[in-house]
């Protein structure tokens, strides 16, 4: 039980996080303010007052002079997006909502799914529609990515924490170097975002919204029927490009503001990848919809927009899936759950994690061929890894897929149970792959409608894959069985 020493500082660390996520529920209240929407503060207060009150309580705690072990660092980042997954539903129940569709309305949009359960969005003020926006937005980079960049300089949270985000990449020395100079890339690729969209005919109002949305490559919109409410075939087209953006890693960015010049990163494989999958999925979208008798010029949007969202993990719909039958429905399930790079915005397996499965199958087929006694070492990125380096760099990959696999079958088993899921297999398939990865386009049958034991499994799915499984399953271990590492280890010693 020595872990609950440590406890004190995770609790910190913890409070940390919810006083700066606290502190930036205050722009929703200035742009409440502006927009004289004073009946709105007293809601969006609600979260900022249980944050700061919290956090505040937390950060009391007294400080503990040794760091505490992984374990704990890596439940700590569960936590966190576990409170304020929660925390943040305050607004949306004063807005009008269920208590039950508030909490998987603030889950979605911090984890930037991008499902919504709301019905009543025009009737919602900006004050509240901004708040969910900004959720998106600091969400889909990362709780603790955006904390480590506010307090670089005290340095409140742990390296495990930041590395436990699903998502997080290290490219510099430091995570909070690394923190600092994504959130510099973020920002800079959200006002170009912003500039594109506004010079499609949008509103300021409407553009930065959506390009909070865009570029966090999370998906919810502030109209009832999305990105459709703007019958804007330029917006759509603005918007292809936006969503690819926010899931390239942010390092290769890095790599051209270091370097001035694209030429170094135009051999990397994960972005051969993203642009061969969009390739690949655009092509028999087109293929599907034309020969099944749509307009070829509807078919090029649909097929354009809807490949970018699904491969980018956005969930931006320009589709309610009319004319669609069931085999491009299902092909772009796959895709769903895969979605970008590792170091970027996307949700999903990752397309690293796919990179190195081929490259795994490829090493197993050379070994194969060639004497039982050769040493043929596996390659990655172009260079060779011998021994146990490339069998961890495989273990790893194979088991987080295998886990998000299991996961989706476990989820499909229970829903399928219910008529209300079964009766549309498509649907459902498509929309539990949307959940798992993060993505948040629907075919329907995840919605308001829904039945509530289903919607606790969803807030809890987009919540273990946000995190990429690793972390929550730790926390639950941990739970259950005590954080202590070494405690078999020493028992075996005695």
């Amino acid at each position: 039980m020595g872990y609950l020493r440590e406890l004190p500082a995770i609790g910190r660390d913890i409070g940390s996080v919810l006083l700066l996520i606290g502190a930036a529920t205050l722009l929703p209240i200035i742009v409440g303010c502006l927009y004289q929407e004073w009946y709105a503060l007293p809601w969006m207060a609600t979260s900022t007052v249980a944050m700061l009150g919290i956090g505040g309580l937390l950060h009391l705690l007294p400080k503990n002079t040794k760091p505490p072990r992984a374990s704990l660092s890596i439940s700590a980042t569960a936590v966190i997006w576990a409170l304020v997954g929660f925390l943040g539903c305050f607004p949306f129940i004063f807005a009008g909502m269920p208590f039950l569709d508030a909490v998987f309305e603030s889950m979605s949009a911090w984890t930037a799914t991008g499902f919504s359960l709301a019905t009543n969005l025009e009737d919602w003020p900006n004050t509240i529609l901004l708040w969910r926006s900004l959720m998106q937005w600091i969400g889909g980079l990362g709780i603790v990515a955006f904390t480590l960049t506010v307090a670089s300089r005290s340095g409140l949270v742990t390296q495990n924490l930041y590395r436990s985000e699903g998502g997080s990449e290290s490219f510099m020395p430091s995570v909070i170097a690394t923190a600092f100079q994504m959130w510099k890339i973020y920002l800079t690729l959200t006002l170009i975002a912003i500039l594109a969209i506004l010079l499609t005919g949008l509103s300021l109002w409407d553009a930065v919204n959506i390009a909070f949305c865009a570029i966090a490559t999370g998906g919810m919109s502030i109209y009832a029927d999305g990105i459709t409410h703007f019958n804007n075939f330029a917006l759509e087209m603005v918007l292809v490009p936006i969503m690819l953006a926010g899931a390239i890693p942010f390092r290769l960015y890095y790599v051209i503001y270091v370097s001035r010049s694209f030429r170094e990163i135009l051999h990397d494989r994960i972005l051969h990848m993203l642009i061969g999958v969009f390739i690949l999925v655009s092509a028999v979208l087109i293929v599907e919809l034309f020969t099944a008798g749509m307009p070829l010029m509807d078919t090029l949007r649909e097929s354009l927009f809807m490949a970018s969202s699904v491969v980018s993990s956005t969930g931006f719909q320009n589709t309610t899936f009319a004319g669609w039958g069931m085999a491009p429905i299902l092909f772009l399930s796959i895709f769903l759950m895969i979605e970008g790079g590792q170091g970027s915005t996307s949700g999903g397996i990752k397309l690293n994690r796919i990179q190195i499965m081929f490259e795994a199958f490829s090493w197993w087929f050379r070994k194969t061929l060639q004497s039982p006694r050769a040493v043929v070492p596996i390659r990655h990125d172009g260079k060779p890894l011998y021994g146990k380096a490339g069998e961890t760099l495989i273990t790893k990959s194979l088991l987080v897929i295998l886990l998000y696999v299991l996961l989706m079958i476990g989820t499909l088993i229970v829903l399928l149970h219910d008529p209300y899921f079964s009766q549309n297999l498509a649907g459902t398939i498509y929309d539990l792959c949307s959940c798992i990865g993060n993505n948040g386009s629907s075919t329907g049958v995840i919605g308001p409608l829904m039945p509530d034991y289903s919607k606790v499994i969803i807030i809890f799915v987009m919540w273990i894959t946000r995190l990429e499984i690793i972390p929550v399953l730790i926390l639950i271990w941990g739970i259950l069985r005590g954080f202590d590492t070494q405690k078999g280890t020493r028992k075996r010693d005695e």
